[in-house]
């Protein structure tokens, strides 16, 4: 089958070529998809990077998101060939999806909903199960609230935007330029701060009469995830998502304490399997219903995997970005 195979650590330009590879079997537990469509994602530019957590052993097929067929099953699986399917690869054996089959744990995955197509379902799960885990499960956000969602022009800052939209929050979104305020804007923003010409403190402080957001999604981490302290209300809750600064933020006793406010942290992987069909049941229902868009940005071909995980890396992308087969 073709590939994009991975065979060194470094920036993806340098480490990540297309090539064949022995198509892999499913052991118990696992099912083999043929791969309709793959979302691409920073962790994919960490993986190549040696960076990422769960980075498999050299050389490895990347691409945690998915959405294809079942073509075949190891032993105890609930899916059958024939199921159409989205969720989360065994990337971390390196069998990911930016291949023509890929293998997936038949636990990581969900039916695709009625009415979605491919692209879309393949750059679902990750970012709207964390938009979910972390607005609804962890951050109790509520309809009339103000979200501040930051890096808003990324695929997991757009999933909360949208999100939050459709849950009755007020959004407030930082990114770096006035084209990715565009974007955010379109997704659903209220108010939009260039993080780089104004203090986004002081913005988000004027816009709420100096009350602070509610709950703060913040998937960059770092100086932003600091700062985000001084512009949060009176209980309000600090959401870590991610670190797409290189590094995770630390979280000041004394200005949780001012504030009577909560750093919580969001992580998807603390949630069993059926927790996490319930987020996907509420998903899928808010989408068929009109209050949510799955559909992604960008929607590339596989001879473009490489250069749209080099433009991932150069924050070039707006939005989500998937591979379509």
């Amino acid at each position: 089958m073709k590939a994009w195979i991975v065979s060194g650590k470094g920036m993806p330009a340098d480490v990540i070529a297309a090539g064949e590879r022995d198509v892999p079997v499913p052991g118990p537990g696992e099912t083999l998809l043929r791969v309709g469509a793959a979302g691409l994602g920073l962790p994919d530019v960490l993986m190549c990077r040696g960076k990422y957590a769960m980075s498999p052993p050299l050389p490895f097929v990347p691409g945690q998101e998915v959405a294809g067929e079942v073509v075949a099953t190891g032993e105890n699986c609930e899916f059958s060939v024939g199921d159409r399917v989205m969720g989360v690869t065994a990337f971390y054996q390196g069998h990911g999806s930016f291949a023509e089959y890929c293998i997936a744990p038949d636990f990581s995955l969900y039916p695709v909903p009625d009415g979605m197509d491919d692209s879309a379902a393949a750059g679902f799960t990750i970012p709207y199960h964390t938009a979910w885990v972390g607005l609804v499960e962890r951050g109790s956000l509520a309809a009339g609230e103000c979200l501040l969602v930051h890096g808003a022009a990324g695929g997991s800052g757009a999933a909360a935007i949208r999100l939050g939209r459709a849950l009755g929050a007020t959004v407030v979104a930082t990114a770096s330029s006035a084209a990715k305020l565009d974007y955010a804007r379109a997704q659903g923003a209220a108010h939009c701060i260039n993080y780089r010409e104004a203090d986004f403190v002081a913005q988000v402080n004027e816009l709420t009469g100096g009350r602070g957001a509610d709950v703060v999604y913040d998937p960059v981490g770092g100086e932003i995830f600091e700062r985000s302290l001084e512009c949060i209300a009176s209980g309000g809750r600090l959401l870590a998502v991610g670190y797409a600064s290189g590094r995770w933020g630390a979280a000041d006793g004394r200005a949780l304490v001012a504030r009577n406010a909560s750093a919580i942290g969001v992580y998807v992987g603390a949630y069993d399997h059926a927790q996490r069909q319930e987020f996907q049941t509420s998903l899928a229902g808010l989408c068929a219903e009109g209050r949510l868009d799955p559909a992604p940005e960008t929607v590339i071909g596989f001879d473009a995997v490489g250069e749209y995980l080099t433009r991932l890396a150069g924050r070039e992308v707006l939005g989500k970005v998937v591979m379509a087969l």
